[in-house]
């Protein structure tokens, strides 16, 4: 019911994170409500995602990578982006951090962005700190769609963790940072918090 989508799914290892998010990028689809998606996800992970859009759901994305964008884009129109081409594509993570081809996919980018493995995208550090900024660039858009996926919400870091809840809503990063105000962060999390356990789940 969100509008846009923004969402985090933080489940454990393999309980199906990916199929999840699949199922929204083929509803959003369906129901003609996008018509292009990116998922961002790190190197190792680009053949995997792959596999699963074409063999589960039907989808053909192509995979942007260091060793693959060079050809893609030769193929292209003059102006034209890969994104803007190719209607579905994962990308990795570490080849569209940079600031150059940063600012070309935020031009570019797809209505709806799935990122695997985001708390990578929260922490401090000269990779993750490029990793966020790219985030919060997509955040910037009103009406982007964003369904975030991890299996580390929290590692221990809260100021990175409240970094994650901001790409969401940049209250709940605010709330999170001000002493004091922890309360009410918890209050405004609780409205949209949905919270499975294995026995929730068990039948």
């Amino acid at each position: 019911k969100l509008d846009p989508v923004r969402l985090l799914i933080a489940d454990d290892v393999g309980i199906g994170k990916t199929i999840e998010a699949a199922l929204i990028v083929r509803e959003l689809q369906d129901s003609g409500e996008v018509e292009r998606h990116t998922v961002l996800c790190p190197p190792h992970l680009v053949d995997q995602w792959v596999t699963e859009l074409e063999t589960r759901f039907h989808l053909r994305p192509v995979a942007v990578t260091a060793a693959s964008a060079g050809r893609l884009e030769r193929d292209l129109p003059q102006g034209e982006s890969i994104f803007s081409t190719y209607p579905h594509t994962v990308v990795s993570l570490d080849y569209i951090k940079s600031e150059a081809r940063r600012a070309e996919f935020l031009r570019a980018c797809p209505e709806l962005v799935i990122v695997d493995e985001a708390h990578t995208c929260a922490g401090v550090g000269p990779g993750r700190h490029q990793r966020h900024a790219l985030l919060k660039g997509l955040v910037e858009s009103p009406s982007r769609h964003l369904v975030m996926l991890t299996a580390t919400p929290h590692s221990g870091d809260e100021q990175a963790f409240f970094r994650l809840l901001g790409l969401l809503d940049p209250a709940f990063e605010q709330l999170g940072e001000a002493t004091g105000l922890r309360t009410e962060l918890r209050e405004r999390l609780a409205r949209h918090l949905v919270q499975r356990r294995r026995p929730d789940i068990a039948e």
